[in-house]
């Protein structure tokens, strides 16, 4: 498929979605014990714990206006939390401050109709522990241009069918995004050792929530992307089987969804939108992420478009895991990539070969060379401008940060 003629399309009309998460901390640098602030509001929700802010915008139609919503959001709530009687904080990391215990990681608290959710997420703490789910990340949602799906359907080709490629592909790439995007490469000896705070723990990963120390199911989930009832089968066999209590259980690089209400069941209905799961909450920009990066995901989605279907091998499967997990570590010259065809190659010669294709499919767009330097220049790398900042206190230059941002309001 030539692209060319759509990347303006997709990259000014399609459907742009942020989910952030951040943690709500005190001045001494601990979580925030206090109740959810911020009442029924559908964009500052709550994801597993009750201090950890969950800020999802509208959908938008470009990386700008995503990233522009998500700073309005952020900035609201940054001075709610630095008004109140006892100031707290939206902490700047994906990595958690001082853990004194598990017991300063309070589950979410729902109530009523939604009281099943705490359930589900004591059901997460027991199985998990509740040491992983106080990590925080960032989800990028997206959806291909009305103009674009028509033109398919035109051609004999069914919207679904794009979006199972594609998310077939991203699984395949998703440690090409880690490697551009790691940006929590420090913790706090408390996350490892609860009670033994003050001491900055780098130099393994430049992100440990994507590593092979983050937040995953015990086995690596083969899934069928061939059509949508392969597709729903192939995940509600480990709910049959007792591996997940659900679909949503499924700790995975990338998810198809729905409009409306997600469920699995809903995707017979036609899938909507797709959403990437590996990014991390940048602490070097406000708004936790750069529009820089969210575009680049938009053009690296147009540009795995382009490519042939991939039809992955369970094998194959098993590797693009386990290439993401290596994309985690630190130092990336380190890294080797396990290919397709089963080979070996060094993690920064793989990535330029994939930049070079990208400038023949899609064109030589800044945004390219901006990720592209990334690769080739250590220094310009999320994870080492971070541990330079932080490394030599983290929780304590981490409140400094979020102190700051409270000021700029």
């Amino acid at each position: 498929m030539d692209i060319k003629p759509w990347l303006d399309q997709l990259l000014h009309e399609g459907g742009f979605g942020l989910e952030e998460e951040n943690q709500r901390v005190t001045g001494d640098g601990r979580l925030a014990a206090t109740p959810h602030p911020f009442g029924d509001d559908p964009h500052m929700d709550r994801d597993f714990c009750e201090s950890q802010l969950e800020m999802i915008t509208p959908v938008a139609h470009s990386a700008a206006e995503v990233v522009g919503i998500l700073r309005g959001y952020r900035k609201r709530a940054i001075a709610l939390l630095s008004s109140q009687p006892v100031p707290e904080y939206l902490w700047p990391f994906s990595n958690p401050p001082y853990l004194m215990s598990e017991d300063d990681i309070r589950i979410a608290q729902f109530y009523g109709d939604l009281a099943e959710k705490t359930a589900y997420r004591h059901y997460l703490a027991e199985k998990y522990g509740k040491r992983l789910e106080s990590l925080s990340g960032i989800h990028f949602n997206y959806s291909y241009p009305e103009s674009f799906t028509q033109n398919l359907i035109r051609e004999g080709v069914y919207p679904d069918q794009i979006y199972l490629n594609l998310a077939e592909k991203i699984l395949s790439f998703s440690w090409f995004i880690v490697a551009l995007t790691a940006a929590s490469p420090i913790f706090d000896s408390s996350f490892q050792n609860p009670g033994r705070i003050g001491e900055s723990d780098y130099g393994i990963y430049s992100s440990l929530r994507c590593s092979e120390n983050g937040y995953w199911n015990a086995f690596d989930p083969v899934l069928d992307f061939n059509d949508i009832d392969s597709y729903i089968s192939s995940i509600t066999q480990y709910v049959a089987h007792g591996c997940l209590s659900s679909p949503a259980e499924l700790y995975y690089p990338v998810r198809l969804k729905p409009a409306g209400k997600n469920s699995i069941e809903g995707l017979r209905h036609g899938i909507n939108h797709i959403e990437l799961r590996m990014l991390d909450v940048n602490p070097l920009f406000i708004e936790g992420i750069n529009e820089q990066d969210v575009e680049f995901l938009a053009v690296l989605i147009a540009y795995l478009t382009a490519l042939p279907k991939l039809d992955l091998e369970p094998w194959q499967q098993h590797n693009a895991i386990h290439n993401m997990k290596q994309a985690s570590l630190y130092p990336l010259e380190s890294v080797a990539i396990r290919n397709r065809d089963g080979s070996t190659l060094p993690l920064i010669e793989e990535a330029l070969m994939i930049f070079d294709d990208m400038v023949e499919k899609v064109g030589d767009l800044p945004v390219i060379a901006y990720e592209r330097d990334k690769i080739l220049h250590p220094a310009k790398r999320y994870t080492s401008l971070i541990i330079d900042r932080y490394k030599d206190n983290f929780v304590q230059e981490g409140l400094r940060t979020a102190r700051a941002w409270a000021q700029m309001n």
